[in-house]
């Protein structure tokens, strides 16, 4: 019961069900995540971590990046698919959707660094 309860509330917040939401789509790294959601490296690793710690993601290191996914869980799948009905015209969850279609690794990387310079 506790892990199924852990499970809704990481769902709970709004950053984490977007990044479900889009993990839904395919596997993505932390920065296309970024990209995607506007927020901090930081707080998406805040966010993925949690999410993976309680079963919900995996992740696999491929060169520089390590890439997220959903879980091979037939009842996580289940949940996460009658969530995403419930808010399927949702337009930020499809605006999401549309911008993940248009991000990869190098490119989203590239553009954090440069964020990042600019900042200093």
């Amino acid at each position: 019961m506790k892990r199924v309860i852990n499970i809704m509330k990481a769902l709970g917040e709004e950053n984490r069900f977007r990044i479900v939401m889009m993990l839904r789509e395919r596997p993505l790294c932390v920065c296309e995540m970024c990209s995607v959601l506007d927020i901090s490296f930081s707080t998406v690793s805040t966010h993925l971590k949690q999410l993976t710690q309680i079963g919900i993601l995996r992740s696999e290191k491929e060169g520089r990046w390590v890439i997220y996914s959903l879980a091979d869980i037939p009842s996580l799948r289940e949940l996460i698919e009658q969530a995403r009905g419930e808010v399927k015209d949702d337009e930020q969850l499809e605006s999401d959707i549309a911008r993940i279609r248009d991000v990869d690794p190098a490119t989203c990387a590239a553009l954090l660094k440069n964020e990042r310079k600019e900042k200093q």
